[in-house]
């Protein structure tokens, strides 16, 4: 069988201490995947003079998928065109309690929920400039009746809402909900947004979620404003499945989702889409966190587990997940943000051990 090739791409600051020991642990379980270290950022500029040189852009063409660590500048070029040059639309966040995690709240046992975020539209990327540039479409304040001032001195953002790629993740929401029904789970779609202001984009994007969950008859529906989601997220955090959410929101909200759990150390990403895919935490680059060895590896390791997954090694995934989540059961090798007094290194031996 020809091995799965695929691109690792370090990233900045502290991402690489991560990056770097999930790539070793990923090496040991011998599973015929190709690792490529791709030369991008500061590296390539002083070497080639760009972040993302040719020879990077043409591996990650011919490989599988990437593997990638936080980077500094979320506009930089090699994470662009892994997310609009691959059109990678659907943004899987799990959020996941398991006992040992250190979850701020009294009880966050039954904890299991996805938020999949549209990852392609909405406020992203800044489609922005000065408001004057708004003067000859002469547009009409929906609440006032009136004409849009654009004589004042200030910024606008554009949002786009397309029910193409709407519908690509309502899909791929119905999907991940079907899949998980199949393992015990509820099979409940939500979709958040804002459709009560936001009538004709969040509302053609709240409509076009309730249609495709639709043509998934063993799945269920249920809708939430924004607003509502966020107080309900905190109440009863459990009764959630798959949630579908616009691009910039479900950036947002995922991030105080983490927050539920334990926090961004505990927060994987997956961003997949019809052809290609590129996994990564969604935690930052956490610069103060450089060279002191104590950053959490635990959603870079969960990243990886999502991506054996869409490679097809389930059976290799599902055994990486359960040997994190044992290390969080017996709580020795813990790093600091979770209470304990282990080093990235010493968490990573620790779930190679029980792998």
């Amino acid at each position: 069988m020809a091995k799965k090739r695929v691109c690792v791409i370090k990233g900045d600051d502290a991402a690489p201490e991560v990056v770097c020991p999930t790539v070793q642990l990923l090496e040991r379980m011998k599973l015929g995947i190709e690792f490529v270290w791709l030369t991008t950022g500061e590296e390539a500029i002083r070497r080639y003079g760009e972040g993302f040189p040719p020879a990077a852009k043409t591996a990650v063409d011919e490989a599988a998928c990437t593997l990638f660590g936080s980077t500094r500048d979320p506009r930089t070029a090699g994470l662009a065109y892994l997310r609009w040059g691959k059109k990678t639309y659907a943004n899987f966040r799990p959020v996941k309690w398991m006992p040992g995690m250190r979850s701020p709240l009294k009880r966050p046992e039954g904890i299991d929920f996805v938020i999949v975020r549209e990852n392609l539209e909405g406020l992203y990327p800044g489609r922005e400039g000065n408001l004057a540039q708004l003067e000859p479409l002469k547009l009409t304040d929906p609440m006032t009746l009136e004409v849009l001032d654009t004589s004042k001195k200030g910024k606008f953002a554009v949002r786009v809402i397309t029910e193409e790629n709407t519908r690509n993740i309502a899909r791929a929401g119905c999907e991940l909900a079907r899949k998980r029904k199949a393992s015990g789970g509820r099979g409940e779609v939500t979709v958040v947004a804002k459709y009560n202001v936001l009538v004709q984009s969040d509302g053609l994007f709240r409509q076009v979620v309730e249609d495709t969950v639709k043509q998934y008859p063993e799945l269920t529906f249920d809708q939430l404003l924004g607003d509502n989601f966020c107080q309900q997220m905190i109440i009863n955090p459990q009764q959630f499945d798959v949630v579908v959410i616009p691009n910039e929101s479900g950036d947002a909200f995922s991030d105080g989702a983490a927050g539920l759990v334990g926090g961004l150390g505990l927060a994987p990403s997956a961003c997949i889409g019809d052809e290609y895919a590129y996994f990564e935490p969604v935690h930052g680059t956490a610069p103060d966190l450089t060279g002191k060895n104590i950053i959490n590896p635990t959603a870079m390791l969960l990243s990886a587990k999502w991506m054996l997954d869409y490679l097809g090694f389930t059976e290799a995934a599902e055994r990486l997940e359960k040997a994190v989540y044992q290390v969080y059961a017996e709580g020795k090798q813990l790093t600091h943000d979770q209470g304990g007094t282990a080093s990235t290194t010493h968490f990573c031996q620790a779930v190679q051990d029980k792998l």
